[in-house]
This record gives C-alpha cells, structure tokens and sequence, in this order.
C-alpha cells in the first residue's frame, strides 16, 4: 500500500491514491473526496493530482445551475 502525505489546514494527513475519487478546486482549497469520506488540503489540483500519480486530469468546465426561485 502506497500512502501520499498531503497538508491540510488542521496538519498533515495520508492518502491512499486507490482510495481517491475525486480531486476538485474549491475557491481557496482543494478538496479530495476519498471512499471514505472528504478531505480539505492546501495545495493547488494540479499538485495533488501529481502527488496521486494521476498521468491525465480531466477538467470539468460545465457550468453549475443555479437555482432561481
């Protein structure tokens, strides 16, 4: 089992790369939501995503709806 350590805002933590699911860009973090749950780091997407060892990152750029009551 290879672990990857990653900072967060509370310390540092350590994620297994086969656990990961999901690497998105928030508006000051990043977050990676693992099949245990989500996590908080402080590094831009793109270094997590090297870090995970993820050989392409594919970019999501559909716009979010909003609701209009």
């Amino acid at each position: 089992m290879r672990l990857v350590k990653l900072d967060t805002p509370d310390g540092t933590i350590y994620i297994n790369p086969e656990h990961v699911v999901a690497v998105v860009k928030g508006l000051r973090d990043t977050k990676v939501d693992t099949v245990s749950g989500v996590h908080v780091v402080k590094d831009s997407p793109e270094v997590v995503a090297r870090l995970l060892g993820m050989e392409e990152i594919e970019l999501d750029v559909t716009p979010r709806m909003i609701n209009r009551g």
